[in-house]
């Protein structure tokens, strides 16, 4: 039996209300037509679980841990301890063992980066494979913008912020890639390179896995003048995005218009995955291809980040209320579509189980990852949930406790979270934001929840966490609760790595953002000892 391509496409930020499949029809502000065809001809994860900031939740994808298992913070690249374990193994590793599946990534990484086995190709992918490293960066001038090098660029080169070039190629710097395409803006140049892999594919005997990466819809709000002017009119809008970026793009010149620019991002996103999904068509591998869409956390409602909608889901990003793990997401393709698979499922699935179900489809017997296990790191608690996409099983993890962080749990259809203050909490409108909205973060902290005693939530008859039950339950609240308190262990990344800085750098100056300048030419790359 042939082997199934993976087209897998991660999206950054993106709300659950931003996209018209999740609603049934097309969002009052965002058009999605492409993704809603592809979504609308598969099958919709209705119950799609992730945590609730980047960071983790990308690690719980390559490595097959819940992040509680592997890492529940937004540590920056450059931290030492960032993201995955050095001793942990990633789907993409796991696959070129076998040596079958050619595997890429094109796009955002943020799951570490201290030695070359932390980047992408020290975790199987391929020389072709285009990323950077941060939580963000500039979309046109491809600095990071969210690390601890701002102090070592005010050191090393005065009068400079944001020194820092974030794009890596296989195993060095995008050097070539930047002389090429400095300046153009960053979901082109990731596209193009989509592409012309696709191309590469279409030569080639063995499957592929690639994992398509999107830095929209992450703040800061950018994107080219052509794509902005469709939007402009759009009514009451905003610009409190600015706090992110001094400029939408390099020919705008007017008032930030953050919804306009929001929107105009989405549909470039939308288009993209329009050309992918051509480009498999025109090179005859559409009908061998399964593609998985999901966003890595629920949209940011921030205004002053990206203001992405989550409706009808309560909360967003940073939050583990729907808002903030609930996130669009499907899965599509040819390859479903010649097992007519259609329709959607409200079974949960967590994205750690892409790594289980995955490896199944390509074929895998043996994931348990021997070299964590030497190590004394967290198994896998990935969930094969290929009986679920293609013959509508139950939910491989029915009854049995879900931990999306170290403060919420979910069993069927029950969430506890337990926590001192929750936020954001607010219930968006279907166009947001509106007249009820809080227009500032001084009001919007004041939306938090007080779970300290726990807040239970039905989010199967009340998705949007209308009504707290905690009071009505108590014995699901102590159930639950004894999860959390008493079989939760958690794990965060502890590796003690020999960075290469000398000892003469001076503690004001980052190891990583240090080797970027004077090692990598203004790049960020590795700064620790390892293979």
């Amino acid at each position: 039996m042939k082997l199934p391509n993976v087209l897998f496409i991660l999206i950054d930020d993106l709300g659950f209300g931003d996209v018209g499949f999740t609603q049934g029809s097309p969002p009052s502000a965002t058009f999605t037509p492409n993704i809603d065809q592809l979504a609308n001809d598969g099958l919709i994860l209705d119950r799609h679980l992730a945590y609730k900031t980047c960071t983790p939740s990308r690690s719980a994808l390559q490595s097959g841990r819940l992040p509680v298992h592997v890492t529940e913070q937004l540590k920056v690249p450059d931290n030492p301890n960032a993201a995955i374990p050095y001793n942990m193994t990633t789907i993409s590793e796991l696959l070129a063992e076998d040596g079958v599946y050619n595997s890429h990534i094109v796009g955002k990484w943020d799951a570490g980066m201290a030695t070359y086995r932390h980047t992408p190709k020290g975790r199987g992918f391929s020389d072709e494979s285009l990323t950077y490293f941060s939580h963000k960066n500039d979309f046109f001038t491809h600095n990071t913008l969210q690390s601890g090098c701002q102090t070592t660029c005010e050191t090393e080169n005065p009068g400079s912020h944001d020194c820092i070039i974030d794009m890596w190629e296989g195993s060095g710097p995008a050097v070539e890639v930047e002389k090429e395409r400095a300046g153009d803006f960053v979901e082109d140049v990731f596209l193009d390179r989509a592409l012309d892999i696709l191309n590469e594919e279409e030569q080639t005997d063995n499957p592929f896995l690639m994992f398509y990466s999107s830095h929209i819809a992450h703040c800061p709000l950018q994107v080219p003048q052509d794509r902005l002017e469709p939007f402009l009119n759009l009514p009451n809008d905003e610009s409190l995005c600015s706090a992110q970026t001094d400029i939408v793009n390099p020919a705008f010149d007017g008032e930030f218009q953050c919804r306009a620019t929001y929107s105009a991002m989405v549909n470039t996103l939308d288009s993209n995955i329009g050309e992918l999904v051509q480009k498999l068509k025109d090179t005859n591998q559409f009908d061998d291809t399964l593609i998985i869409f999901t966003s890595d956390n629920g949209g940011c409602v921030k205004l002053e980040e990206s203001g992405g909608n989550n409706f009808p889901l309560r909360g967003g990003k940073y939050s583990d209320l729907e808002g903030g793990v609930r996130t669009a997401a499907f899965v599509g393709g040819g390859y479903l579509q010649q097992k007519n698979v259609q329709g959607r499922t409200s079974e949960i699935v967590h994205i750690a189980d892409w790594y289980a179900t995955i490896a199944r489809l390509a074929g895998v017997d043996d994931i348990k990852d021997y070299r964590a296990e030497a190590s004394g790191l967290p198994e896998l608690d990935s969930r094969d949930q290929t009986s679920l996409l293609f013959e509508g099983a139950p939910s491989k993890w029915s009854d049995e406790p879900l931990f999306l962080s170290s403060n919420a749990v979910i069993v069927n259809e029950y969430k506890l979270i337990v926590q001192n203050s929750v936020g954001p909490a607010g219930h968006p409108g279907q166009v947001y934001p509106n007249a009820s909205s809080y227009l500032s973060p001084v009001d919007d902290a004041g939306l938090n929840l007080n779970c300290s005693t726990g807040c239970l939530f039905n989010v199967v008859d009340d998705p949007s966490e209308h009504d707290d039950l905690a009071s009505h339950l108590p014995n699901v609240v102590n159930q639950l609760k004894g999860y959390l308190l008493e079989d939760l262990v958690a794990y965060e990344n502890d590796d003690v790595l020999q960075l290469e800085c000398d000892g003469d750098v001076g503690d004001e100056v980052n190891c990583g953002c240090h080797l970027a300048i004077e090692k990598w030419g203004g790049y960020f790359g590795p700064y620790a000892k390892g293979e």
